[in-house]
């Protein structure tokens, strides 16, 4: 039997490629390395990750070590179930990833700026410091100051990029049986256990489980050219919460771990061969796509596990395991405004105000508007959806990331003709006429489902949103405030003026081109899906 194929990538389920790709590369140093769009959609795409009419858009990123990859997924169709908000590193799945960094505190630093800080103060002395923070899809990343590969084969290696302060180092598995887990691994994957303590009792704190108590084991795979480790960890108090009802692997989470062949198949059937006489299932026959091939199967436990090859050269550039210019990767979204109002009111008065989702309707112009879910843990918070009635029919949003007098971000899930629809409503203290107020972004970006018509309903939805500000800063300004300052800094197509009356009349001839100019847009949406859909 041929020898295993090392173990190479972590795949991830995202909401947004472009927040979640920077907060990669600016907080940790990983390097772009392409992308995929026209590729991941249809049945193919679909037999692979058994998901019935998916579509998504993918990005890839490559850290130190040669042939070792994080891949991003954006899931067009369906959407992302969100990370349930109680989610902890014990529940069961891919539940955390660890990278080694050639500067811890910068590392850290770096973090903070793009909004993650340590769930826990640093363990350990100067040199073997760990932490773990939380990326913005919820996964725990812990942050290794000491190398627990001592180099994993990176120097000298072919592909190896010196330069790069990063490299991905391991991922753990949270199983209900890790005796079961053990023998998949050993005896359907080629690994073996190696005596290594990747983690104590005590670093558990550091992704808030203080006191847990776990069984762990450490895995190596067999092909003698490793850069990534496997742990996997049973916990008995707390135990790990099973997945959700429902699950599937384009929900928002780490999905799965690879192991590849960089040169040929052979590897990758070996390793089926191997892991279906372990009592794994494939989720398809393995797909050949001339310079590179895979196939997804789930373990006993149902577990997903990915077995991949791709040619050099060219097999690893369009798959995603080479450095790329950042410009050359497909787009998920390729339409984007940003709008941004001041309004003489503090910030607590206008978050409440815009986060209001039953009453949005009431001031914003953009249609009748009911909550359709209450949020998780607050009513108008992550997890809640909203329904906006438009000219055709309602929109359905769900709020995907909530920080009270902070911002707020919301997906389209239902009702417009576009794809990857993500926003923000951001507030932040400015100055207004010499008093304190609120100075609010909304920004907007998506794919038009209609080829050529984006630029169409980007001006028709920047109306909207331009509307919708002009009357949340009429309703919240106080009476000293400049009517016409109002008009001007929401950038809105509005005549100035002092009166309330010319302000109403101004929003109103506002929202109603809107409206004709959604109705144009979302008609031709219609007719194109009835006669070509």
């Amino acid at each position: 039997m041929q020898a295993p194929i090392p173990l190479n990538q972590i795949a991830f389920a995202v909401l947004d490629l472009r927040r979640t790709d920077a907060w990669w590369r600016e907080g940790l140093g990983f390097l772009p390395a392409g992308g995929n769009r026209m590729l991941f959609r249809g049945p193919v795409t679909g037999m692979i990750q058994s998901i019935r009419g998916l579509a998504m858009t993918c990005w890839c990123l490559v850290g130190r070590s040669a042939w070792a990859q994080l891949e991003m997924f954006q899931y067009e169709s369906p959407h992302s179930a969100l990370m349930p908000s109680d989610y902890r590193a014990c529940d069961l799945g891919y539940s955390r990833c660890g990278v080694w960094v050639t500067d811890f505190d910068a590392a850290l630093a770096s973090l903070a700026a793009q909004g993650s800080t340590a769930l826990a103060p640093p363990m350990g002395a100067l040199g073997q410091r760990r932490a773990c923070v939380r990326n913005p899809d919820g996964v725990y990343v812990e942050i290794m100051e000491a190398d627990p590969l001592a180099g994993g084969g990176d120097v000298g290696r072919t592909g190896s990029r010196m330069d790069c302060p990063v490299a991905i180092r391991c991922v753990t598995l949270s199983t209900p049986d890790l005796e079961k887990t053990t023998a998949f691994l050993t005896h359907g994957l080629g690994m073996r256990v190696i005596d290594i303590a990747l983690h104590d009792d005590a670093q558990e704190a550091i992704w808030n489980l203080e006191g847990a108590r776990c069984t762990r084991r450490v895995f190596m795979g067999g092909s003698g050219n490793e850069t990534m480790l496997l742990e996997a960890v049973q916990y008995h108090d707390p135990l790990g919460q099973p997945f959700p009802t429902g699950y599937r692997l384009c929900d928002q989470r780490i999905l799965n771990v690879a192991f590849g062949d960089p040169s040929g198949p052979a590897g990758l059937r070996s390793m089926r061969r191997r892991a279906l006489a372990a009592g794994a299932t494939p989720n398809c026959p393995h797909i050949q796509m001339g310079v590179a091939g895979c196939v997804y199967v789930q373990d006993p436990l149902g577990f997903s596990f990915e077995f991949m090859w791709a040619r050099w050269k060219l097999g690893h550039r369009l798959f995603g395991f080479l450095p790329s210019p950042i410009q050359q990767r497909p787009q998920a979204d390729n339409q984007q405004f940003v709008v941004t109002t001041e309004i003489a009111a503090p910030i607590a008065s206008v978050f409440n105000r815009v986060s209001d989702h039953a009453h949005l309707g009431n001031w914003s112009g953009l249609g009748a508007s009911r909550l359709l879910r209450a949020g998780d843990t607050a009513a108008n918070g992550r997890g809640a959806v909203r329904g906006i009635r438009g000219p055709l029919g309602e929109i359905h949003e769900e709020v995907t990331h909530f920080v009270p007098n902070t911002s707020y971000r919301y997906r389209v899930i239902k009702g417009l003709p576009v794809r990857c629809y993500t926003a923000e409503v951001a507030v932040e203290p400015c100055t207004v006429n010499g008093q304190a107020g609120t100075r609010v972004h909304w920004q907007v970006r998506f794919r038009s489902r209609i080829p050529g018509l984006g630029g169409v309903l980007r001006h028709a939805l920047h109306k909207k949103i331009s509307g919708a500000l002009v009357g949340l800063k009429t309703v919240l300004d106080s009476p000293a405030s400049n009517q016409r300052d109002a008009l001007a800094n929401t950038r809105a197509v509005a005549p100035s003026g002092g009166k309330p009356m010319a302000i109403a009349k101004a929003v109103a001839r506002n929202v109603a081109l809107s409206a004709v100019v959604s109705t144009v847009v979302m008609a031709a949406g219609h007719a194109y899906f009835y006669y070509f859909g």
